[in-house]
């Protein structure tokens, strides 16, 4: 396999807003580490992938099928080949616009899609042979948020990685579903997918480039929520840890791919969007009024979505708008491993769902090509809690139907299904 790799330092000067909170100090003061657009070209035989990962919380939805187009048709590639990932950090600049989030500054995203393409091309000039290998850890960090009788976690850390004939690595990937919500402050970071990659880089032989995605991690957060700048460094460096050693291991023989190992399918699903008429839209909104003092922990911003989120509503009504919206389905099969892409903040029960039968190991890359809000399972709908009853008010749509996430998991398998019948017998990750 033809490997290449590049990164762009897309770090902002400070006074710019952060994305993911939305009661924080506002504008960032300070910049932690830095934050990096990332690209991983691959080739295998006729078959090839552009990956951009990027340290941000996530891409407005119409910002990333733009971008997505201009890199396939640059490239001569088709869109299942094409991934625009983030790393779904919360100390990053508004790159989506999430009511009361963070204000989307133009200068920045104008800046950041040419940075893109300066990183985009640096990878295709670079490529070499690499051997794809594979490794699995165990990370105990991570917890069910919602604490609710379907708590669920994957405690699994699975990583990837491309090694030259001599051991040293050019890249890696490292997939663990948990939250980036460590920081809660002003300043710019990466969080704990940045310190995972920065320990990645600096640890493997190499200093290959590091991507790192938080999994399916709708429900699931780190131990604590807003603590010290130490703290986001050493959990990020345990998962980054959890994986090293396996991937040491791996590049003397272990879980190598045997044969073309590449393979990538694609599908757009329809997901079907809760119906609502304008009676219900009322009441729905009085309820919320209503309840301001219960909901005190967002400040002035919860009046300020359920405001927006009300006149959306009637001009979807005004306008007839069909409730359903676009979710970006995706499989990337890389020999003794699958990886499955979502533009969704996903339960993390959708990898285990999605992976029934697979003959390999199944991680989710959620936050990629796009973003349309939370997928809850079904069971959640009934314990209620932010990600069900209000985590629409900021994303600015109705939320999705009971049932999507279990929707999407068959649609996932099909995918899986279509990529092991095209590839060849591999070893698979032990």
């Amino acid at each position: 396999m033809l490997v290449g790799t590049a990164q762009v330092d897309i770090t902002p000067q400070p006074g710019i807003e952060l994305s993911g909170f939305a009661v924080r100090p506002q504008p960032s003061t300070r910049i932690l580490d830095t934050l990096w657009a990332r690209v991983l070209q691959l080739e295998d035989g006729p078959e090839r992938l552009l990956w951009l990962h990027l340290d941000l919380l996530a891409l407005d939805q119409g910002w990333a099928d733009r971008l997505r187009d201009w890199i396939a048709v640059e490239l001569g590639l088709p869109l299942s080949r094409v991934l625009v990932a983030t790393t779904h950090t919360h100390s990053a600049p508004a790159a989506i616009r999430l009511t009361g989030c963070g204000e989307v500054e133009a200068t920045y995203v104008s800046r950041l899609e040419q940075q893109c393409w300066e990183a985009v091309r640096s990878a295709l000039e670079n490529l070499e042979p690499c051997r794809l290998v594979t490794a699995q850890g165990r990370c105990g960090l991570a917890v069910d948020r919602r604490k609710f009788a379907s708590a669920h976690t994957d405690p699994r850390a699975g990583a990837v990685g491309w090694c030259r004939d001599d051991g040293t690595f050019r890249a890696v990937f490292l997939n663990y579903s948990m939250h980036p919500v460590c920081l809660r402050d002003s300043c710019v970071s990466g969080d704990w997918p940045g310190e995972a990659a920065r320990c990645l880089t600096e640890q493997l032989p190499g200093r290959p480039l590091a991507l790192v995605s938080p999994g399916a991690c709708g429900n699931i957060d780190p131990p604590a929520v807003g603590v010290s700048a130490s703290q986001m460094i050493t959990w990020g460096r345990s998962v980054a840890g959890s994986v090293i050693e396996g991937l040491l291991a791996a590049r003397l023989g272990t879980n190598t791919a045997e044969g073309s190992a590449l393979r990538t399918a694609a599908t757009t699903v329809d997901l079907p969007l809760e119906t609502w008429d304008l009676a219900k839209v009322e009441s729905y909104v009085a309820g919320c009024r209503s309840d301001l003092d219960g909901h005190s922990e967002f400040e002035g911003k919860f009046r300020l979505a359920i405001d927006t989120w009300h006149a959306m509503m009637i001009d979807r009504l005004r306008r007839g708008d069909p409730y359903h919206t676009k979710v970006h389905l995706g499989v990337i099969s890389l020999g003794p491993a699958a990886l499955v892409t979502v533009n969704a903040e996903i339960f993390s029960r959708f990898t285990e769902l999605a992976g029934i039968g697979a003959e390999c190991p199944v991680y989710t890359v959620s936050c990629a090509n796009g973003m349309i809000g939370y997928v809850p399972t079904t069971v959640a709908y009934d314990e209620g809690s932010y990600e069900v009853s209000r985590a629409m008010l900021f994303y600015n749509l109705p939320r999705p139907q009971k049932g999507g996430l279990e929707l999407l998991a068959n649609h996932a398998r099909q995918l899986l299904g279509s990529c092991d019948s095209q590839a060849h017998p591999a070893a698979r990750s032990r």
